[in-house]
């Protein structure tokens, strides 16, 4: 009964230190740094971001980002961003459901009224 005990309560640990920190992924596809703020809370950290590099910055509940540029972005967490052409672009978001994002065709017509 005490190694069933033991090696359940080992299980747990083992899952609970292998939950991931809510990270927010932010990858860089042009051809100079770019420097960015997050914002958390009231915590804040400035990043550079190397070319064609990737850097994780705290965003648990929650945060924004702002590019050199004055950009500023509110992100939920856990995302995976890039940055092009000086602009945020999100590559992933897996609170997003597919559901969630509407189907636009952006070679429609408008519908006259």
């Amino acid at each position: 009964m005490r190694v069933v005990f033991g090696i359940a309560a080992l299980g747990v640990l083992v899952l609970v230190g292998s939950t991931p920190a809510r990270a927010l992924s932010i990858s860089n596809s042009d051809d100079k740094a770019q420097k960015v703020t997050v914002t958390a809370g009231s915590d804040s950290q400035d990043l550079t971001v190397e070319p064609a590099k990737e850097v994780d910055a705290p965003c648990a509940s929650g945060c924004t980002v702002k590019l050199e540029n004055g950009e500023v972005y509110e992100l939920g967490g856990e995302e995976s961003v890039s940055i092009e052409g000086g602009v945020i672009f999100i590559d992933h978001a897996p609170a997003v459901a597919a559901s969630d994002i509407p189907d636009i065709d952006p070679d429609a017509v408008p519908a006259p009224q």
